[in-house]
């Protein structure tokens, strides 16, 4: 089987045309959407109801799956999670995102994602709309002169998970701009939502960096904005784009399911969440 396609955006996105991920596929076309996937950065499966066990087989098409979470808690029975205003415990459930990339925070960015819609807004109109920019074009035509100033810096990357009677803080500190482990590309690992300082610069110093950096990979040439319809999936290259979503009414309901892939040397072991390692 040959794959059709049809492009999303100018930079990135393809919707995966006449293909079923519902029904058994081989290594010949596992390796079609590979390579898909290395191309458009974004695959779109349309209309196609996908129980957790098929959305797991579509995604491990990028990687092995993994349960990481904050840190490095894992759980050893749970192949998804929720992004989800609708059910108990779901997380990110309403609100804007700022663009970033999943897990940056932490020692290895994640991989690959896949998220299935599963309850939607009723009305077209409600926003959550997810965002996806291409940080390797976007690096590609950084000025010579912004990109000459940020290549040899680092930055403190945060995120503060909020468990009610407690929180904790998960950082990391890595270059702004990195290089994809799989295609040896540059990109922009800076993000709005995560990156919090530059190491050894005051904040009037590093301030108009990040956000010139921002302002950059925030333009339209970059970007590709999804309207969800139910059964949609998105499968994504999470280190070559960054995402983020619109805001929506939170009186409106919204689920999403996601799976996660690392490379098999990063997907970590199982472990309780009282050994988790910030």
């Amino acid at each position: 089987m040959t794959l059709n396609f049809r492009l999303l955006s100018g930079h990135l996105g393809a919707e995966i045309l006449d293909f079923d991920p519902r029904d058994e596929f081989n290594e010949t076309l596992t390796g079609e959407l590979r390579l898909a996937l290395q191309a458009h950065h974004v695959l779109l499966f349309r209309g196609k109801p996908l129980g957790e066990e098929q959305q797991v087989r579509l995604t491990q098409i990028a990687g092995v799956l993994t349960y990481r979470g904050y840190g490095n808690y894992t759980d050893p029975d749970q192949k998804s999670s929720l992004v989800s205003n609708a059910h108990e415990g779901g997380l990110f459930g309403d609100g804007e995102l700022s663009f970033h990339s999943d897990l940056s925070f932490t020692p290895h960015i994640l991989k690959a994602r896949s998220l299935h819609a599963l309850i939607l807004p009723t009305y077209s109109e409600a926003g959550g709309e997810t965002l996806f920019s291409d940080v390797q074009a976007a690096y590609d035509e950084l000025a010579p002169q912004l990109k000459a100033a940020v290549e040899p810096l680092q930055a403190r990357f945060c995120a503060t998970y909020d468990f009610g009677d407690r929180s904790e803080v998960v950082e990391f500190v890595r270059p702004l701009i990195g290089t994809h482990p799989q295609t040896g590309r540059r990109f922009i690992a800076a993000s709005r939502a995560v990156t919090k300082e530059v190491i050894g610069m005051e904040r009037a110093e590093y301030r108009p960096l990040l956000k010139a950096l921002w302002a950059h990979i925030e333009q339209p040439q970059y970007i590709y904005r999804h309207r969800w319809q139910i059964a949609d999936t998105l499968l994504w290259d999470n280190i070559a784009v960054q995402h983020a979503r619109t805001p929506f009414d939170p009186k409106e309901k919204r689920a999403l399911r996601a799976v996660s892939v690392d490379d098999p040397a990063i997907a970590v072991t199982p472990t309780q969440p009282s050994e988790a390692v910030a």
